[in-house]
């Protein structure tokens, strides 16, 4: 499965949350922790927004595999 310009920012967000959110907590402040996991869940949302649609395409769709290919030493 190939990625996305859409798959790297979702996963930059979930990342910076990650970072930020227990930073906050624990150093920065609840107001940058609330920041933090706030960019954490839209990380998540934006993952699960993206594979959703592929799904419910695929849902209906018979995969069949091509029928495998015998290979000799003949070029």
């Amino acid at each position: 499965m190939g990625s996305t310009s859409k798959h790297g920012w979702y996963l930059f967000l979930f990342l910076v949350g990650f970072t930020v959110g227990p930073a906050g907590l624990f150093a920065l402040g609840w107001p940058v922790a609330l920041i933090g996991f706030a960019l954490l869940v839209a990380g998540l949302v934006g993952f699960r927004s993206i594979k959703e649609p592929a799904a419910e395409e695929s849902a209906g769709v018979e995969h069949r595999r091509a029928a495998p290919t015998v290979r000799t030493g003949a070029h």
